[in-house]
């Protein structure tokens, strides 16, 4: 996956009328919320949760919608999808590309947030 761009960021400023001050708002809310996400993801693989697999993987799906982030989005689905079929033996590697894939965008996130847009 790490081929593919982490985020679109022109369209994602471009769903936000080009306001960088809310996106980077929205951002600090993407980086702050991603890392309890992530710890209930863990722990509901672990348990083999799967309602709280659901949960967390359309929530975190959503909220990286807003910023374009189509590996994260796709991880995310796959997973939700995976958990919503009950398919155990595939939640586990989706799990793992799903943490992977928002670590990537949240570390994308936090760059931006502390130099500010690419040029």
């Amino acid at each position: 996956m790490e081929s593919q761009p982490v985020m679109d960021l022109a369209a994602a400023l471009d769903r936000l009328d080009g306001d960088q001050e809310l996106f980077v708002t929205l951002a600090g809310l993407f980086v702050e919320r991603s890392a309890p996400a992530l710890t209930a993801i863990r722990t509901a693989l672990a348990a083999q949760d799967l309602p709280v697999l659901i949960k967390e993987a359309h929530k975190l799906k959503g909220s990286a919608m807003e910023f374009c982030g189509r590996p994260a989005v796709a991880a995310a689905a796959a997973l939700e999808e995976a958990a919503r079929k009950a398919a155990l033996q595939d939640t586990a590697a989706l799990g793992e590309r799903v943490l992977a894939e928002t670590e990537r965008l949240t570390a994308a996130l936090a760059e931006i947030m502390e130099k500010g847009f690419p040029s």
